[in-house]
């Protein structure tokens, strides 16, 4: 098949590419390292009439065991580099990095050049495109232009006045970021290292960072914690399998070592059906679901989410 050479393989299990450690083969595979390969991905994924997956850097995906058919696309290395394009004498400091960047790289340098405000990202897994999609930790607000490349291997760059951005969510035609340009604050070096240490540790305190997981399983609902109403149903260390619901933090999901999809989908029913029936709040999914297994919104009755996930 015609792809660009060295950038797309074969069935590779994605529980290798997403923090859960979960997920059976992507029928196609790319790591594109340029724009230009990005591009002919695209446009011979939409020739041969394949479904597309993005999982970035996988930390918000929970792939199906049976696997994702049709092409999963990964940024890879060639999408990592970070430029500081203000002088170090303007107030604000101008950052251009490319959607593969670790968000936890660009802590690190807040904390090193002195950029404000970064201490909200301090410990979130994850690259900064994906960041960006679902405006992880309001990270929306620091957005000066975004670069993406459409579906159909266009290239568009879409200025801070053209976005809006809400709860996980971000306006954003469909696409995949390749660049971002954020701006941020400065503020003495050491200030934006003590405000990171200090976010960091409470992080560590308060979430399971040593097991595998996709971090929140569930949105918060309108003015309630959704972690606060999992913990109230005493839910928290409910295992399904080797898919446990965190003793730290009643909204995270860890996986113990050979969790499943099912284990963890069937835990997530649980959690909803015990959720609506102790509260009467519909608790909706903040895990991405990829692959052949696909959860619907449970109804107002709290029917169950693995029963809505039939292929």
């Amino acid at each position: 098949m015609p792809w660009p050479e060295g950038c797309v393989w074969r069935d590779q299990p994605l529980a290798n590419h997403t923090s859960f450690r979960i997920g059976g083969p992507a029928e196609w595979f790319a790591q594109p390292k340029t724009i230009e390969e990005l591009r002919e991905v695209l446009r011979q994924t939409a020739r041969l009439g394949l479904p597309l997956t993005v999982v970035g850097g996988g930390t918000n995906t929970l792939a199906a065991d049976r696997g994702v058919r049709g092409v999963v696309i990964h940024l890879s290395r060639g999408f990592r580099g970070v430029d500081i394009v203000s002088s170090p004498e303007e107030l604000m400091a101008r950052v251009r990095c490319g959607a593969g960047v670790l968000t936890q790289r660009l802590v690190y340098l807040a904390a090193k050049h002195g950029w404000g405000e970064l201490e909200l990202l301090a410990g979130l897994p994850g690259q900064i495109g994906g960041a960006v999609t679902m405006n992880a930790q309001h990270i929306g607000r620091f957005v000066r232009q975004v670069t993406q490349v459409a579906l159909d291997g266009t290239v568009r760059q879409v200025a801070r006045e053209q976005l809006r951005f809400g709860y996980r969510d971000s306006s954003l035609e469909p696409g995949i970021i390749v660049e971002v340009e954020l701006e941020f604050p400065r503020i003495p070096a050491a200030q934006a290292y003590e405000r990171i240490h200090r976010a960091l540790a409470y992080r560590n305190t308060t979430q399971d960072l040593r097991v595998p997981s996709a971090g929140c399983a569930f949105k918060n609902p309108p003015g309630l914690a959704a972690g606060r109403l999992i913990d109230q149903s005493g839910l928290k260390g409910l295992r399904v399998g080797d898919a446990q619901i965190s003793t730290r933090h009643a909204n995270f999901i860890v996986n113990l070592g050979q969790a499943s999809c099912d284990d963890v989908l069937g835990l997530m029913e649980h959690v909803q059906r015990l959720v609506w029936k102790q509260h009467g709040v519909v608790l909706e999914p903040e895990v991405r679901l990829v692959g052949e297994r696909w959860p619907l919104a449970p109804p107002q009755t709290g029917a169950g989410l693995a029963e809505r996930a039939r292929p």
